[in-house]
């Protein structure tokens, strides 16, 4: 029975996802909207599920000279969701994220942190909304703790006071210029496309899951000797999630990653595969 099985799987993106059924878009077949088919975009979420994947002690370069803007940013999302024009992150600290991913540029260590393109496209009472010039990938960041009086101009005056930090000496503000700045535009490889992005992006769009709900903090490593894609590792213990687990979310669940395939190599590390593309996950306990 098709509605049964339509019931069945809003409820399954709502109970992984958290998006309620009410808010989930749903592409032309009728089922809910997860992923974007849209190149650009991928190549933006590819980006940003590689810096939002990092930790204090695996920290992406973009992360800043303290390596302190994306580690643990995770644990303000609420959840991702799919739009047909841009992804959507619901948090309590819009204006805070905002002010972690946006670019800046540090001369003294000749080094641009935050997203490398982003800039502000618009503000509301509710949202920060957010465009990657090169690929012209949407972010909108929505604050879940506005109140109802709250208005445009409270938003630009958080968002103001949220980025009042990027003025500091050893800072300069590249999301405050229109174009590409030159150290920006040096950084085209990090949104290139490649035989991965597609996989990167789907990964993105299930992160909240492995945050929330497996309890894991991966970040991403160097491809391992003779490897050419890259690794996704965290540590674990008995209350979180290991590589089967998190595998099964990826090609088993529900909202699984469609046509993705997970070949184990051992009992905590393997190869997730969407047609020629790889990441490897792995898992090292703890203690």
């Amino acid at each position: 029975m098709p509605h049964v099985h339509d019931s069945a799987l809003h409820a399954a993106v709502w109970e992984y996802l958290s998006i309620p059924p009410r808010e989930q878009d749903r592409t032309t077949s009728g089922v809910p909207l997860i992923d974007t088919g849209d190149s650009d975009q991928q190549a933006f979420h590819g980006l940003l599920v590689t810096c939002l994947m990092s930790t204090y002690r695996d920290p992406n370069p973009l992360g800043g000279p303290e390596n302190s803007k994306f580690a643990s940013l995770f644990s303000y999302f609420n959840r991702l969701a799919m739009r047909p024009d841009r992804l959507e992150i619901r948090t309590n600290t819009a204006c805070r994220i905002a002010s972690r991913l946006l670019p800046l540029h540090h001369p003294e260590h000749a080094t641009v942190s935050g997203i490398p393109g982003l800039r502000v496209l618009d503000v509301s009472s509710r949202r920060v909304r957010l465009v990657h010039l090169p690929t012209g990938g949407r972010l909108d960041l929505i604050d879940s703790s506005s109140s109802p009086r709250w208005s445009a101009r409270d938003m630009h005056s958080e968002l103001s006071h949220g980025t009042s930090w990027h003025d500091e000496a050893g800072s300069r503000r590249l999301w405050a210029a229109g174009g590409l700045s030159p150290q920006e535009a040096a950084c085209t490889d990090l949104w290139a496309p490649r035989p991965c992005t597609a996989l990167l992006s789907a990964l993105l769009m299930r992160a909240i899951t492995l945050w929330h709900e497996f309890s894991i903090q991966p970040a991403w490593r160097q491809p391992r000797p003779g490897e050419s894609f890259p690794t996704l590792f965290w540590e674990n213990d008995e209350e979180e999630a290991d590589v089967v687990k998190v595998a099964g979310l990826l090609t088993e669940s529900p909202v699984k990653i469609l046509d993705a395939v997970y070949e184990s190599d051992g009992p905590q590390t393997g190869r997730l595969r969407l047609g020629d593309a790889q990441i490897r996950l792995h898992a090292q306990l703890c203690g």
